[in-house]
């Protein structure tokens, strides 16, 4: 759910209780006596007997050790340090006096180094220090024979999670995929791990001496600390409460999977890893059979130097040929190939097989010439549409074709932006909306295109035209460069077929859904945008001409609706942007001040939306908001005017958007911030899409979300249902929070019903119908009534009366509009 905050499961929270008094002291007298007892025993034994005492119980503390009962093993250690004390004691008496001291003193502290060390053996000392954090930085860098180890291809669970990475031995073991908290066992025949998750923590154990790995699907462990004598201890979950945890060597290896490493070349790699699989040869045929292109695959000598020592077998590159003719080329088996109409020739991507080769280009193969690199396809202008090539489609005895596309220019932060995000992959986007405003998702296709060289190009711009993707009956409209203004922008030749279009055009182009009608922007040899869209007409042979506008891209063309994304003005960069300001300085009439659209660091270029519909052989510019007839819902999309049930109102919400205020469709996630205006001159901000007129006119249901609530008990979002007297110019706040998504459903003399959902975002499957409530308007009227100030022929509220000027300075056709249709 998006932009609820929810607590962790009560499972994940330890509740730790405060000991009583009582115990405390009863902890404390059990530790003194683990250590006064056998101390004041063992004093008055003779020393060869306190000797034994000692050694009795350092015997048990092996014992219990041994037998995994390490919580009487750590109990014994606290009575062998009372014995030692006691031993020290016992030969003080038995001596002189400065040699009973000095004796004792060395008895005492000889004695715990010796507990000390058979602790360390054993795995029951305490852990001293913790080990590497489970978020990377102290990972191992050498084994403990001093070994250099390799760690690398650092990645995280999720943003600011815990680490895992890859760790390549110098034997050759090659482990991927472990958590950054490993460590060796102190007699270093053991490497340990541990897998972070998203659900259950995983550890890997390396056998190093029988290159085995154990793996356990389920562990506590989330960073290891200690691996001594076969005990493994860490700590279980940071983030929660960092408690100890402990494991054995030989109970994990009777449940954990056990996969044995395999040798290839100088790797010792997981079983998983099957690099006979690798398909060592391949062969790509001409249609008629008479040739042959065969690669054989080509392996480095050594695995361990590679950056990535796994690539030659993950991405393997091979060794080609032509009929048994060696080429001294590598290239991918799936890459692009293509054999000329007569099957005498083929163009391919490949690579010299050389140590210092520049990377994949075309290269060109005919069968009386033998091979020759072909240069790049296209000579890019920085200033252009970028775009890229991959597919090889056809070859013919002058040309190949090189299959390549447009980017989607999308503006940024949904219809407001100042950046166009340039999208190289087709996407979803938006095709309509339903009658209660949700949006209506399509599919958008990249603009596909091809890039026709000539075999004899010397990689110069202008060498190579571009075809469009196919129009009606299969026809194809071809761009022929000509030259560049000052600016970068390359003017092109546009012919359709045999028709030829008059004028100079820029690259940027797009073919309508149906076929009949080619986009494109008219060449300006001075800026670096165009002066208005043009439409050709296939069917017609005619140019549509758009009204004037500064068009920086082509955006889409379907339903015979055209989109472009066009410059509106300047924000300063210490403006902050908002539905009624998404600029300040307004772009200059269409053929002068080129300079507004040059870089500046004091302001930022606002890209709009705006469509353009074909029709009756012209294109018409379409309104920026939608009229509607019925309620929206809380999720509805744009900007719309919803007049009164008697046409003697209406209102116009614009501005909203997510909470997140990108770029992205989120069709389904509540829009917040809009803006109201009414044909009566009431203005209010913060609002969501639910809203409806009562039956006469007079008053307007709204509704708002308020992201900052504390009173919501699990929650920081609440919404709000607001009356607005359009006769009286009052704003009433209803006292009570409504549901999730509230659809404002219908307001008579009575009552305002509405319903409301179990969450804040519409599923998928609408399985959610939500349930409706009536709130009496004599009780919504009985709420305290806010009066609106008059400003600058605006009703506002008084504590937004300085956005007056803003208001003012809105665009007057859309405003003139609904005041005109409504009224």
């Amino acid at each position: 759910m998006t932009g609820e905050a929810r607590s962790p499961p009560s499972s994940e929270i330890p509740i730790i209780a405060s000991p009583s008094l009582s115990r405390l002291f009863l902890e404390l007298f059990w530790q003194l006596g683990i250590l006064l007892v056998p101390a004041f025993f063992v004093t008055i034994l003779p020393p060869p007997l306190a000797l034994l005492a000692v050694l009795f119980f350092g015997l048990l503390m092996g014992l219990a050790a041994r037998f995994g009962f390490l919580s009487a093993g750590r109990v014994c250690g606290r009575l062998i340090v009372g014995a030692v004390f006691g031993l020290g004691f016992s030969v003080g008496r038995a001596l002189p006096e400065w040699w009973g001291i000095l004796a004792a003193i060395a008895s005492i502290g000889g004695g715990l180094a010796c507990v000390s060390t058979w602790e360390r053996r054993l795995g029951l000392a305490p852990v001293s220090g913790k080990g590497a954090s489970a978020w990377g930085g102290s990972e191992p860098q050498l084994t403990p024979e001093g070994e250099p180890i390799r760690v690398f291809n650092h990645s995280e669970i999720a943003m600011g999670g815990p680490t895992y990475c890859d760790y390549l031995f110098p034997d050759g073991v090659l482990l991927q995929g472990l958590g950054s908290s490993s460590l060796f066992s102190r007699d270093g025949r053991y490497f340990a791990a541990t897998v972070p998750s998203r659900q259950n923590w995983g550890l890997v154990v390396l056998d190093r001496q029988q290159r085995q790995v154990y793996r356990c699907a389920d562990s506590e462990l989330w960073e290891l600390d200690a691996f001594d004598l076969g005990v493994l201890s860490g700590r279980h979950s940071p983030l929660v409460d960092d408690s100890v945890r402990e494991i054995r060597l030989d109970e994990l290896f009777q449940t954990a999977s056990v996969t044995h490493l395999v040798p290839f070349a100088d790797l010792w790699l997981d079983s998983e890893w099957h690099p006979e699989q690798v398909q060592p040869t391949f062969e790509r045929r001409s249609a008629d059979g008479q040739h042959c292109l065969r690669g054989e695959i080509a392996l480095p000598a050594t695995f361990r130097d590679l950056a990535q020592p796994l690539e030659p077998l993950a991405s393997p590159r091979y060794a080609i040929s032509v009929n048994g003719q060696p080429a001294g080329l590598l290239m991918a088996a799936d890459a692009p190939l293509v054999w000329s109409n007569d099957q005498r020739a083929l163009v391919c991507l490949a690579q010299e097989q050389t140590p210092h080769a520049d990377g994949d280009q075309y290269w060109l193969w005919q069968l009386d010439l033998g091979w020759r690199a072909l240069p790049s396809p296209w000579v890019k202008s920085e200033a252009e549409p970028s775009f890229y090539w991959h597919e090889l489609l056809g070859l013919d005895a002058n040309h190949v074709q090189i299959g390549s596309y447009l980017d989607y220019p999308r503006p940024g932060s949904g219809h407001y932006g100042y950046r166009l995000d340039s999208i190289h992959g087709d996407t979803e986007t938006q095709i309509g909306h339903d009658a209660q405003g949700r949006v209506q998702v399509g599919e958008f296709a990249l603009t596909r295109m091809t890039i026709a060289m000539p075999l004899d190009s010397q990689g110069q711009r202008g060498d190579s035209s571009i075809e469009t993707q196919p129009m009606q009956d299969g026809v194809r409209a071809r761009l022929t460069w000509l030259g560049d203004n000052p600016n970068g922008l390359g003017g092109y030749r546009c012919q359709i077929g045999d028709w030829l279009l008059p004028g100079r055009w820029l690259l940027d182009h797009r073919v309508s859904d149906c076929g009949r009608y080619l986009a494109l922007l008219p060449f300006d040899g001075v800026t670096t945008v165009a002066t208005h869209g043009v439409v050709a007409d296939l069917k017609e042979r005619q140019l549509l001409q758009g009204p004037a506008m500064w068009v920086a891209r082509l955006l889409d063309f379907r339903a015979g609706r055209l989109s472009l994304a066009v410059v509106a003005g300047r924000l300063d960069q210490d403006l902050e942007s908002s539905a009624l300001q998404r600029f300040n300085i307004p772009a200059p009439q269409v053929g002068s001040a080129p300079s507004f659209f040059q870089p500046d660091e004091r302001s930022r270029l606002f890209y709009d939306t705006v469509e353009l519909q074909v029709s009756d052989s012209q294109l018409h510019r379409m309104h920026p908001w939608r009229l509607v007839d019925r309620p929206q819902v809380a999720n509805a999309e744009g900007d719309f005017i919803l007049p009164a049930p008697n046409q003697q109102d209406a209102a116009w919400l614009f501005g909203s958007e997510t909470e997140y205020a990108d770029s992205w469709m989120r069709a389904r996630t509540p829009r917040l911030g809009g803006h109201l205006l009414t044909a009566s001159g009431c203005a209010l901000t913060d609002l969501a899409p639910s809203m409806i007129w009562s039956a006469e006119g007079r008053y307007l249901a709204l509704t708002c979300m308020a992201t900052d609530v504390t009173e919501l008990c699990g929650s920081y979002r609440g919404w709000q249902l607001l009356l607005l007297d359009v006769q009286a110019h009052t704003l009433r706040v209803h006292p009570q929070w409504l549901g999730n998504r509230p659809l404002l459903e219908g307001f008579d003399d009575d009552q305002v019903r509405v319903r409301c959902f179990e969450r804040d975002w519409e599923a998928e499957d609408n399985d959610d119908p939500g349930s409706v409530q009536s709130l009496p308007l004599t009780l919504l009227l009985q709420a305290p009534a806010e009066q609106l100030v008059c400003q600058d022929g605006f009703w506002l509220r008084s504590s937004q009366v300085h956005l007056a000027p803003a208001w003012r300075a809105l665009a007057l056709p859309a405003i003139g509009y609904f005041k005109r249709e409504s009224l």
